[in-house]
């Protein structure tokens, strides 16, 4: 079966097996780093909230188990466990005085995104591109985001500096960050006292939702507070877009190449595609009050 087989095979057979009124979409979406998706999404009723589920991983599960009726079963099995009966008001999204309050900001790599950075708005940092959403919260759910593009500026009547200057008022507030040494969240991941500070001398930056937590480095005056409080310059390891990992300058292992090496070959063992930050590693200077790369972006 071919990947368009597929696509349109799951298509026919979930209206089938759903109520009269189920509508289903299927669309790419473009994930990070380059990315594109085939979301598929299943609206019933009046609801118009939908959970948006991606064919290619189910694709890619078809060939290594051939049983569609099993990977349907698991397609309407994941529709299930995700869907709401909250609606969104439609009207929400197009007044800004309502939206913004919901503003945020996160860092993708901007060499690996420069095609959607055609169609949204962003400003360049460091080897990265800040780029802007917004931060729903669904009951029983969690949270789900909506990116801002280009058209939604148009639609709002406002300017880059204006998402830039409410994002950095809300994303703090709505994503706190959270700031623990790598042997706390060792210790409590694995539940043992066993790892040491001076073993592990390192620290985790994220924010308390896990989501798109390397985005605390913009928070303001958050690096400098950390450079106080370590007493020190440190590196910044991008581990993914969700954490990084801060490493003091006076660890015995901070060695800019070596620390470069680990960060890249991790990124092309470890992580997905869509979760990677960046190859580079970063580096706050105490006194300058500055983050640096040794590079800049060809593009910004």
């Amino acid at each position: 079966m071919t990947y368009d087989e597929f696509k349109q095979a799951v298509c026919q057979n979930i209206l089938h097996q759903l109520p009269s009124d189920t509508s289903i979409q299927l669309q790419q979406i473009y994930k990070n780093n380059g990315l594109k998706m085939d979301g598929l999404t299943i609206t019933s009723g009046q609801c118009n909230v939908s959970p948006t589920i991606f064919l290619n991983y189910y694709y890619e599960k078809q060939n290594l188990f051939p049983d569609f009726d099993a990977i349907l079963n698991d397609i309407l099995l994941t529709y299930e466990q995700n869907k709401t009966s909250e609606n969104i008001a439609v009207d929400f999204f197009t007044d800004y005085e309502k939206v913004r309050h919901y503003l945020a900001y996160r860092i993708i790599n901007y060499e690996k995104n420069k095609e959607l950075l055609q169609t949204v708005p962003h400003m360049c940092y460091l080897d990265l591109a800040i780029v802007f959403y917004c931060l729903l919260q669904i009951p029983e759910k969690g949270n789900a985001t909506i990116l801002i593009h280009n058209s939604h500026m148009k639609l709002w009547h406002v300017t880059l500096p204006d998402l830039y200057e409410q994002a950095c008022l809300t994303t703090p507030s709505l994503l706190p960050y959270d700031f623990q040494s790598m042997a706390s969240v060792l210790a409590e991941t694995f539940e043992s006292s066993s790892y040491s500070h001076s073993f592990c001398p390192m620290y985790i930056l994220t924010n308390t939702s896990k989501l798109y937590g390397a985005s605390c480095i913009l928070y303001p005056y958050l690096l400098q507070t950390i450079a106080k409080t370590l007493d020190t310059d440190f590196f910044i390891l991008p581990s993914s877009i969700h954490e990084i990992i801060i490493l003091p300058q006076t660890a015995k292992f901070s060695r800019p190449k070596e620390l470069a090496a680990m960060v890249a070959s991790i990124n092309e063992t470890e992580l997905a595609v869509e979760e990677v930050l960046s190859d580079h590693i970063y580096y706050y200077s105490k006194t300058k009050q500055k983050l640096l790369i040794d590079t800049e972006p060809s593009g910004c």
